[in-house]
């Protein structure tokens, strides 16, 4: 029997929700058939979705292949205010990136991913680099692992159920119970180191953005094998990154006085 929530929701701005997110950071374009495959709709609903968006100014057609176009950032405009999570943390990235010479990114956590909100970069570039709206495995990435820590016990119980570990790298965690230990290290010291358990070569310290006891996202600093080693990165990188991510807490706290009433 479908709930009363399922019954509400409009089926055909989901289909169209899953059609968007088709456009991965690898495809800019896609023909029909490609994304009917990706989202297991018929090609007619696929078109007929298109065509809409294009009447909307979202995507354009080209022989036989789609593209968005720059207009679809309007749809994310409104996450990107004055007092969300990205812009108040900027500056203190940069701050970041300037005293440690690595590259800053900011993340929150949704479902059993990593969605990557602001990031900025050191002037040499990593291999792989990821965009502002990627998406990585939260087993895998150390942001993701401080932010399951943050995570209530029943949920992580429900996460480490659900969540696919995949392996990415020989020193990618797969086995949960392996995870969870890992994750109660986290929790009581408040950071984690990951060595090149998403891509080999590559590692990663973070730390949570805390707000009223709470992680609202995740601040970490990436490098490679050739410039940090696990212990720069937790002696030198990671005090830097925690400042960071106190003043960014303030500074969203203050911004959003509507969610973060004082007591």
């Amino acid at each position: 029997m479908a709930t009363e929530r399922s019954r509400d929701r409009i089926q055909s701005i989901e289909r169209g929700v899953e059609v968007l997110r088709a456009f991965g950071e690898r495809d800019a374009t896609l023909s029909v058939a490609e994304i009917a495959t990706r989202v297991n709709l018929s090609r007619p609903v696929v078109r007929r979705i298109l065509l809409t968006f294009e009447h909307l100014g979202y995507a354009v057609a080209q022989s036989g292949q789609w593209r968005l176009t720059p207009r679809i950032l309007e749809l994310g405009a409104g996450y990107f205010q004055r007092s969300s999570l990205p812009e108040v943390a900027y500056p203190y990235m940069a701050d970041v990136v300037e005293t440690t010479g690595e590259t800053c990114s900011a993340g929150v956590l949704d479902g059993t991913e990593v969605i990557h909100v602001a990031r900025v970069e050191d002037r040499r570039p990593l291999p792989d680099a990821i965009r502002i709206g990627t998406r990585l495995p939260a087993h895998a990435t150390a942001v993701g692992k401080v932010l399951l820590a943050d995570l209530a016990e029943r949920d992580l119980k429900r996460y480490l159920k659900k969540a696919r570990l995949e392996q990415h790298t020989p020193h990618t965690i797969t086995d949960p119970e392996v995870l969870g230990e890992r994750l109660t290290l986290v929790r009581e010291r408040g950071y984690d180191v990951s060595m090149e358990e998403l891509h080999p070569g590559q590692v990663a310290v973070a730390v949570p953005i805390v707000v009223d006891g709470r992680a609202v996202g995740g601040l970490t600093a990436s490098s490679t094998t050739v410039r940090e080693s696990e212990s720069s990165l937790r002696e030198t990188v990671m005090p830097v990154l925690q400042r960071a991510a106190e003043g960014i807490a303030g500074a969203y706290r203050n911004a959003n006085p509507q969610i973060f009433r004082s007591r």
